[in-house]
């Protein structure tokens, strides 16, 4: 995969991500609890906002390490980053971590990437020291996530059906199955416990807003790269695709603001 040119469109909208995923970012902190003086793993930061909410937590005695695979993530976050926080480029999946080093670990959406979730989550045990823990957010099943089935309908509506996804490769909803989860888990030298929790994502902005951010990200920008580079993009299935979003997060309107109902797996993972 070309992890910058992933990268680069989030970059974009970052600020929206930022604001869109607060209440699981929040709750995720308030779960791993992180102490001052720890020294913790930072698994996927992106543009790094969890890095400053560790760093913040661990105080300045503490140590952050961030390991983020993508070069252009990695460059933001150091940039945003303190002085307390390291940020390295390289894939969690292999890193050579120093054997016991951690205090404790964390990740935001950042786990569900790996060519082997057994590998990755053995070498991430192997970095903790005993008894530590590490505790992430990832999503829940797709049908409890219109954050992308609803913009993956709505381009299917536009485009056709797309191509049928792996639910257990590499992406965003590869943990859905929390039973699957917990045996990945298991296999790779955790001792795991996992709440299942319905939320709301919280994106700024109005639903034509939050429907424009969706024409850079997600499901329906991807179907709308594919029409770009076969050739058949009009400006008809764009302005299509944008309605559609719009009229869909319009449904989700809450006291003003838009609120995307969400499912997500809290995870406590003990080495």
């Amino acid at each position: 995969m070309d992890w910058n040119a992933m990268a680069a469109p989030w970059l974009r909208i970052e600020a929206d991500t930022d604001a869109a995923h607060a209440p699981i970012r929040h709750a995720l902190m308030r779960r791993a609890d992180l102490q001052p003086g720890q020294h913790v793993l930072d698994i996927g930061p992106g543009a790094g906002i969890t890095l400053l909410d560790a760093a913040r937590a661990v105080g300045p005695e503490g140590r952050v390490t961030g390991v983020e695979i993508a070069p252009l993530f990695a460059e933001r976050a150091r940039e945003r980053a303190p002085d307390n926080v390291a940020v390295e480029i390289g894939d969690a999946q292999e890193f050579a971590f120093a054997p016991a080093c951690f205090d404790a670990a964390i990740s935001l959406f950042g786990v569900m990437f790996f060519r082997d979730s057994v590998a990755a989550f053995s070498n991430i045990r192997r970095a903790l020291k005993p008894g530590a823990a590490l505790h992430f957010a990832c999503w829940g099943p797709p049908a409890k996530n219109p954050y992308f089935t609803m913009t993956g309908r709505v381009a299917a509506e536009v485009f056709g059906p797309g191509d049928a996804f792996d639910p257990t490769g590499p992406g965003p909803m590869r943990f859905g199955d929390a039973d699957r989860l917990a045996d990945i888990l298991r296999e790779a030298g955790f001792t795991a416990g996992i709440d299942t929790v319905d939320t709301h994502l919280t994106p700024a902005g109005t639903p034509e807003q939050v429907a424009a951010v969706h024409m850079t990200i997600g499901a329906a920008s991807m179907r709308i790269g594919q029409a770009k580079d076969a050739g058949i993009l009009t400006d008809a299935h764009k302005e299509a695709i944008r309605a559609g979003m719009t009229e869909g997060f319009a449904a989700m309107l809450d006291g003003g603001a838009v609120r995307v109902p969400a499912n997500i797996h809290y995870v406590h993972a003990t080495a």
